[in-house]
C-alpha cells in the first residue's frame, strides 16, 4: 500500500532546515566577530605595552647618559628631582636618586628602623613587633637555618618580603627608603620625604616641604634649606655622590597605559663614559589602564 504525504509539509520542514541554517550561521559569524574584536584589541594593548617598555627603557639610558656626561651643565642631578621628554608619541618621566639618601637595611640600628616605620604610618602599636621581626631577621640570620643568610643581614631587598609576620604593603611603604649599597648616614639632599621624616623626627608635611626646595634648587647649588625636626646634626650635600642611583623610569602611551622600569645601577669609569655603569637592581611595574578606557573595558583591567 502506498501513502503518500503533503507537499506542503515537506516544504515547512525544509524551511525550517534552512532557517537553523542561518540561525547557526549568524551565531557562528557573531562569535567570530567578537573575538577579532577582542584579539584586535589585545594586540592594541600589547602593542601599546611594548612601546611604552622600550620608552621606559631609553629613559634608564638616557638619564645614565646624563649622568655621566663631559659637561657637569648637562648632567641632571640625583636629589630625586623629575625629568620629561618625549620618545615619538611617548611621554617619559624619569627620576634619579642616589642611594645616599636613604637607610641602608644592614646598617640601620632598631632605633631608626622604628623611626622610619612610624613615618611610613604603621600603626604605634605595630611599629615595636615590626622593627623587632627585621631585626631579628636580618641580624640574628644564624636562628633560620633555611634561609640565605649564612652570616646575618639582607642579601637583597625583595628578602624583606620573607620576613615572618611583616605584612606585604608595610615592605611596599618602606621600599624607596631602604638600600643596600650605602655606608653612611643617610645624605638628606638626596633622601625621600619618609627617610627625612625617620633621621629628623620631623612631621612628614614639613618633610615633604623640604624635600620639595631641595628639589627646586638650581643644579650646581650646594646651599641647602634648613632641615627640619630637631633630631640634632644631619648629612647634607648636594654636590656628594655615592656613584650608586636608582633611576625611575615611566612610560605613558596615550594617557591611558604606563609602564615603569626602577633600575639601581653602579656608576663607574670617567665621566663620558656612558657605559660604564653595573645594574645591581632591575624591577618593571605592570601596565596600567584608565577604567574608563577601551582597551581596559575590553579585556578586564
Amino acid at each position: 500500500m502506498n501513502r503518500s504525504f503533503p507537499v506542503g509539509r515537506d516544504k515547512g520542514v525544509a524551511l525550517l532546515i534552512v532557517l537553523w541554517g542561518c540561525t547557526l550561521a549568524a551565531i557562528t559569524l557573531g562569535a567570530l566577530s567578537t573575538s577579532a574584536h577582542v584579539e584586535g584589541v589585545q594586540a592594541l594593548g600589547q602593542y601599546k605595552r611594548t612601546k611604552a617598555f622600550y620608552a621606559a627603557q631609553s629613559g634608564i639610558e638616557r638619564a645614565i647618559y646624563r649622568l655621566r656626561a663631559r659637561q657637569p651643565a648637562q648632567r641632571w642631578m640625583i636629589d630625586g628631582r623629575t625629568y620629561r621628554f618625549r620618545e615619538d608619541s611617548v611621554g617619559v618621566a624619569v627620576s634619579v636618586a642616589d642611594e645616599d639618601g636613604k637607610i641602608d637595611l644592614n646598617r640601620s640600628s632598631p632605633e631608626r628602623m622604628a623611626a622610619l616605620l612610624k613615618a611610613a604610618g604603621v600603626a604605634e602599636g605595630d611599629v615595636m613587633r615590626f622593627r623587632d621581626a627585621i631585626v631579628g631577621w636580618g641580624k640574628r640570620g644564624k636562628a633560620f637555618s633555611d634561609s640565605l643568610l649564612a652570616e646575618g643581614g639582607f642579601t637583597s631587598l625583595e628578602e624583606l618580603r620573607r620576613v615572618p609576620g611583616l605584612p606585604a604593603d608595610v615592605v611596599d611603604r618602606l621600599d624607596p627608603a631602604l638600600t643596600l649599597w650605602s655606608s653612611s648616614e643617610p645624605n638628606l639632599a638626596h633622601a625621600p620625604p619618609m627617610v627625612v621624616a625617620a633621621v629628623t623626627g620631623a612631621g612628614m608635611e614639613a618633610s615633604t616641604a623640604y624635600v620639595d626646595s631641595v628639589r627646586d634648587m638650581r643644579p650646581g647649588s650646594d646651599v641647602l634649606p634648613p632641615t627640619p625636626g630637631n633630631e640634632g646634626a644631619y648629612s647634607a650635600s648636594a654636590s656628594s655622590s655615592s656613584g650608586t642611583v636608582t633611576i625611575v623610569s615611566t612610560a605613558t602611551v596615550q594617557d591611558d597605559l604606563a609602564v615603569s622600569i626602577q633600575a639601581t645601577v653602579m656608576l663607574k669609569g670617567d665621566p663620558g663614559d656612558p657605559r660604564a655603569y653595573r645594574v645591581v637592581r632591575w624591577r618593571e611595574s605592570g601596565s596600567s589602564y584608565r577604567s574608563d578606557s577601551p582597551a581596559s573595558a575590553a579585556i578586564g583591567h
